[in-house]
């Protein structure tokens, strides 16, 4: 479905606008969060109206107890914030570090551990709300009811009336509770008549799984639940799904936290990723266990009792929970991982589909076998199922071509016989935690029955009479609704093929709130792929238009930094797409020309220095500055990719000086300090008085009691990262190639361990080189500094001194994908008296020189970190590479340094 208009407000009165202008001109509005439910209810042809970008305030109330938050805040950031008050929010999807507060709340979340008393509807404590005419509701006001009978009389009496007559009517009371003894998100929160008194409040929590139907959540306010911090975890492998639905009661009944159910082709789905005890047969099932207490003494305990309670029951493996964090969050990794994964192995080009009902926990293992046999029945074997045991709740995927009409006939079959199963036989939910969408809602009468629907459609008609607030979701009058509209899926390339639009990957897109997303530039990707394939002149017109807004919108802006790839669960890296985009555009001139300069290190160098000193120089006589951003935006219309603008205001380092001399101590351990170009190149900022990083490294080194050696050559050398973020494949393996050459030898055969000031580069120089040499026997130790500190240089130290105060450290990119931030914290730990990781430290954007080429990337990256550094104060601001200790001292309005510059202080000056 193709949006007529997109529109991204910035508060109530845009919103209000919007409203009128619907009315006014009878369009359709639909409320879009993070989009990351999959069932069609955030997709539109009428108005669609996107929050991810303005709506992101949030405050954490009473030390944890509460939160408030606009619909815009993703989930995960929120228990971020409450994190450090052992509390988070009660729905806890898979999705969490990527679905928004505004989704969450709309679709009645609910998730893996909350089951039903802390989702997303009995964890609301208010909401400030607007309705389709345009009025506002907060119902967090003493007065509220008072003040919605005086504003919408007509409301506040039909909501009163239509309370008591539900009341009066015992079938429907039974059937209302009868629905919600399980998951249940098909159709209306109709449980609001019953469980509240005021219109009010029966307003605001029917708000509460309505989808955008029904009105806008502008914010809300949530009580929050308790994240005890001692775990234990284990993956407990059964013959047959009937011995792990035999495991669930007894282990419910000792308060497991989460009981994950993943039958064999579910576990099947991952097996190249990971390995299991055995080898997983036809019928093989799983059971994902997690307890939770307050202190270890009392889970030594529970996890006892589980095990005494497992030892009757036949396993496949013996029973083993895990304290580890790190084994503990490989184990969730396949749980949450389900989704995606089995989306990105289906077969290029097919669409993938999910759905969630909801059973009796007592017959959990014979509907997961129904379930299987309506799959055969109607051509969908390959489907997985997997769930949330301990709440009966099971989800089914599977994939197919819906541009075949056959196989739109048998899925309507499906989902026929599909209603007649989970209704019929088990009185269960067809809808359990995604939401009702568009694929659920022609059955919403089927499962609820004509009174209750009949209930439904007089909510809808009092609170949307024009039909405008997102039609066709929840309530449908066309049986056929979820047969149409089902999305095709051009081929790309075999890694972006796998892509399933999930948005998992979006939260951490430094690019999000500037132009596109991973997965808005794989889908930008597949429409010019569309359009490619039509004829005609419109078509050339519409591909050569959408093709030129992608140049800036999808390539240039792209900080190419992979992180998308981290919180992809199946490791696509738009990035390194981009990567090769760029790659194949490239001309055989600027091929020459890359190679060129990769064996020309150090005259690139030198001629780098020789344009900083010139541009300072400039920039200190008399309207120098003005002449400086006029010729930098001539020269760099010119030539983009290599010129950045330097208006006034931006402020730029000046040349590094030249490196002080290795230190040779007599009989103290050996290090090869090899310095990134970074430092090589930039020298201070105007104003900054910090020691030169190369100098500090030194200084550090040599308190540490390690002596330093160079690599020969050293002006030549260069990780090649500059190349490999500018597609330029070839010339980054053959600069590090030269380099890895060059530090084995200086480490002696790698005898002694490289360590460098910037963790790209060791990141780097490990993706491209490392690998290789030690797959040929060559064993060559590259880590970046705060590595090298906490694993060579803080056990020799012992006790170590802490600087006063707090520092605050914002991890790389770099750091995060090769598993570095425990390093990282471990160093500034034991030299910060506290330490703080920013809630919304994510990549800066600088991504090399895009914080020069392209300073809106990095402005916008970190525009909400920089407000949470100016919340801190004047604490002091570290990281890990010089870029993004540039991005965020932009972005702070103060210096950032290494870390280096923190050891450095607390060993020699303090």
């Amino acid at each position: 479905m193709i949006p007529e208009v997109v529109v991204r407000p910035r508060g109530t009165a845009e919103i209000q606008g919007l409203l009128a202008c619907a009315r006014r001109h009878q369009r359709s509005l639909t409320f879009r969060a993070a989009g990351t439910s999959l069932s069609g209810q955030a997709v539109t042809e009428g108005i669609l109206v996107e929050l991810a970008q303005h709506w992101t305030s949030a405050k954490v109330l009473d030390q944890g107890q509460r939160v408030w938050t606009e619909p815009g805040v993703i989930g995960g950031f929120l228990n971020k914030l409450l994190a450090p008050h052992r509390r988070r929010l009660g729905p806890d999807p898979a999705s969490i570090d990527a679905a928004m507060m505004g989704g969450i709340l709309a679709n009645n979340s609910s998730g893996m551990c909350c089951g039903i008393a802390q989702n997303s509807y009995h964890t609301l404590e208010s909401l400030h709300l607007l309705l389709a005419d345009g009025s506002q509701v907060r119902t967090d006001e003493p007065e509220a009811d008072a003040r919605l009978r005086q504003t919408r009389p007509d409301l506040h009496e039909a909501l009163h009336d239509l309370r008591d007559e539900i009341r009066a009517d015992p079938a429907l009371v039974a059937r209302i509770r009868r629905r919600f003894r399980l998951k249940n998100t098909m159709g209306y929160s109709l449980q609001a008549f019953l469980d509240h008194e005021s219109p009010a409040e029966i307003l605001a929590r029917l708000m509460v799984g309505s989808e955008g139907s029904l009105g806008f959540l502008a914010s809300m306010t949530l009580r929050t639940v308790p994240e005890p911090p001692a775990r234990a975890t284990a993956l407990l492998f059964f013959a047959d799904l009937a011995g792990a639905g035999a495991a669930v009661p007894r282990l419910a009944a000792l308060g497991a936290a989460a009981l994950e159910i993943l039958d064999s082709a579910s576990l099947r789905s991952q097996a190249g990723e990971r390995s299991y005890p055995f080898e997983i047969g036809a019928r093989t099932a799983a059971l994902l266990a997690e307890f939770r207490e307050e202190d270890a003494g009392r889970l030594d305990t529970q996890v006892a009792r589980a095990e005494e309670a497992l030892r009757t029951l036949h396993l496949l493996a013996p029973v083993r929970f895990t304290r580890d964090a790190a084994k503990r969050e490989d184990h969730w990794r396949l749980r949450k991982g389900l989704f995606p994964s089995v989306g990105g192995l289906r077969p290029a080009g097919t669409s993938v589909v999910i759905e969630d009902v909801a059973v009796p926990v007592e017959a959990l293992a014979e509907a997961i076998r129904d379930l299987h046999g309506l799959f055969a029945r109607h051509g969908f074997e390959d489907a997985i199922v997997f769930g949330h045991a301990k709440d009966g709740n099971l989800h089914f995927v599977f994939a197919r071509d819906f541009s075949d009409p056959a196989v739109v006939t048998r899925y309507a079959a499906f989902m026929q016989s599909l209603a007649e199963l989970v209704v019929g036989k088990y009185d269960g939910s067809l809808k359990a935690e995604h939401g009702s969408g568009r694929n659920m809602a022609p059955f919403v009468e089927a499962e609820w029955g004509a009174a209750a629907y009949a209930v439904m459609r007089r909510v809808k008609h009092l609170l949307d009479p024009d039909c405008l607030l997102n039609p066709g979701v929840v309530l449908s009058d066309d049986p056929k609704t979820h047969l149409k509209h089902l999305k095709a899926l051009p081929r790309l390339s075999p890694l972006a093929d796998k892509c399933i639009e999930c948005g998992f990957c979006e939260a951490r897109c430094p690019s999000r709130d500037l132009t596109l997303t991973p997965r808005q530039r794989i889908v930008v990707s597949r429409e010019l792929t569309r359009w490619a394939q039509q004829k005609g002149p419109e078509a050339r017109r519409l591909e050569a238009s959408l093709r030129a807004d992608f140049e800036y919108q999808g390539i240039t802006t792209c900080a190419g930094d992979s992180m998308c790839q981290t919180s992809c669960p199946v490791k696509i890296d738009t990035g390194a797409l981009i990567k090769e985009l760029k790659a194949t555009r490239h001309p055989r001139w600027a091929l020459r020309l890359a190679r060129s300069a990769a064996s020309e290190l150090a005259l690139v160098a030198r001629l780098a220095r020789l344009g900083l000193r010139v541009v300072a120089g400039l920039r200190r006589i008399p309207l120098g500055p003005r002449l400086v951003h006029l010729a930098s935006a001539v020269a760099h219309r010119l030539a983009p990719s290599l010129v950045p603008r330097l208006p006034p205001a931006l402020s730029l380092p000046g040349a590094a000086g030249p490196l002080a001399a290795a230190r040779a101590l007599e009989g103290a351990p050996r290090v090869v300090y090899f310095p990134s170009c970074l430092t090589r190149v930039l020298g201070s900022l105007p104003g900054e008085r910090a020691t030169p990083p190369a100098q500090a490294m030194l200084d550090v080194l040599a308190a540490a009691g390690f002596a330093t050696a160079y690599p020969e050559g050293l002006a030549s050398l260069c990780c090649g990262m500059p190349f490999l973020s500018r597609g330029f494949p070839e010339a980054a393996r053959a600069a590090a190639a030269r380099t890895a050459e060059a530090l084995w030898a200086a480490s002696r055969e790698g005898r002694d361990p490289i360590v460098t000031d910037a963790s790209p580069c060791a990141g780097t120089l490990g993706e491209l080189v490392v690998a290789e040499l030690r797959q040929s026997g060559r064993m060559l130790r590259t880590l970046d500094f705060v590595s090298f500190w906490a694993q060579e240089a803080l056990p020799r130290l012992g006790v170590t001194k802490r600087r006063p105060g707090t520092a605050i450290v914002h991890p790389t990119c770099t750091l995060l994908k090769t598993g570095g931030l425990a390093d990282l914290l471990a160093v500034a730990r034991a030299h910060s008296e506290k330490v703080v990781v920013p809630a919304s430290a994510e990549c800066c954007g600088f991504a090399g020189d895009r914080g020069f080429l392209v300073p809106e990337l990095t402005a916008s990256a970190t525009a909400r970190e920089g407000a949470e550094l100016r919340e801190l104060g004047d604490a002091r601001l570290y990281s890990t590479c010089r870029t993004c200790e540039l991005g965020l001292g932009r972005a702070a309005g103060r210096d950032c340094q290494s870390m280096v510059h923190l050891v450095r202080e607390v060993l020699l000056d303090g």
